[in-house]
């Protein structure tokens, strides 16, 4: 019997879906080439880290150019380690309006707390209109595609501006959507020092086609399950990496991003796990950010959560 955390999941799919209608995801089109290639071949250049202010940067992929842009949110200077940090779907990261609610507010710009790092904040492409024109674009895998590579892309340009112009580690984090790009860049790039994905793997096909996410999507999608695995999967390339420099975090019941689903992309790693789901662990403010905070390289912040499959990570925070 689900519990309450895989009720909230259930709940907010099928009225998110009721409100789609006919606008699902991929109800346009199915064809694309493999995300992972896409991404490889993209490209993107950033020229500056340490000025305030909204940048959008085009970036050119095999399937077209995608607008995505970044903000420099906290600039400590080039004896810090740097975050970036990449959104979930749906979000407006950018908007910090009294109302506003994305997790980047949450996470770091709601807090008293100082965070001991520069910090840069991702905005992937499609993410700077309403939610029904976002949702709009999804019509077309193609667009899904290649906005998930324009942000791994950025997410590289940043990455390496980074560490051409300060001497610490660079992280990369994000959430649900973010997670995924955070993880696409390591199976692509693996450039950064420190990867701390939270509720994402490396099937990404699979929650369109197996979890409750599928009731987002059009009808054909059900009817060809492999051909979305083809697509967007990137378990092979993700488990390749030999690199020690992922620190993973899944909600052990979101019905989303399905943990028995995703946890096989992270053999031999350091899991950590928190009793949520979807949802309420995305509003899990505390530990995500202690899992974050945890992760930057060669400091002190945060009270890092304990990364292990046998133990949980939190529970009621």
């Amino acid at each position: 019997m689900a519990n309450i955390h895989e009720l909230i999941d259930i709940g907010t799919i099928q009225v998110s879906a009721g409100l789609l209608r006919d606008s699902k995801f991929f109800a346009r089109s199915l064809d694309s080439p493999p995300l992972v290639e896409v991404a490889s071949e993209s490209e993107a250049t950033v020229d500056d880290l340490s000025t305030a202010g909204e940048r959008t940067v085009p970036v050119d992929t095999p399937i077209g150019t995608f607008e995505a842009a970044y903000l420099p949110w906290q600039w400590r200077g080039p004896d810090y380690p740097t975050l970036i940090y990449h959104h979930g779907s749906g979000e407006r990261p950018f908007d910090f309006g009294r109302f506003s609610s994305n997790s980047f507010r949450r996470l770091f710009v709601g807090s008293d707390d100082a965070i001991p790092a520069n910090v840069v904040a991702v905005r992937a492409p499609f993410h700077d209109g309403s939610n029904m024109d976002y949702a709009r674009a999804m019509g077309e895998l193609e667009n899904f595609v290649g906005m998930l590579a324009a942000s791994v892309v950025l997410i590289d340009a940043l990455a390496t501006t980074a560490n051409d112009r300060t001497t610490r580690p660079v992280l990369v984090s994000g959430i649900s959507l973010g997670g995924w790009a955070v993880n696409l860049h390591r199976a692509c790039f693996d450039t950064v020092d420190q990867y701390a994905p939270i509720f994402a793997g490396a099937a990404l096909g699979e929650m369109f086609v197996s979890s409750i996410y599928r009731k987002m999507t059009a009808g054909e999608v059900q009817r060809r399950p492999d051909h979305l695995r083809e697509v967007l999967g990137f378990e092979e390339e993700f488990r390749a990496v030999e690199s020690a420099n992922c620190a993973p975090l899944l909600a052990r019941y979101d019905r989303i991003i399905e943990y028995d689903s995703q946890r096989p992309s992270y053999a031999g790693m350091s899991l950590a796990v928190l009793n949520r789901g979807h949802v309420t662990g995305a509003l899990a403010t505390a530990p995500l950010r202690e899992h974050v905070l945890g992760a930057i390289p060669d400091t002190d912040a945060g009270a890092e959560i304990p990364h292990t499959d046998a133990k949980t990570a939190a529970n009621d925070q």
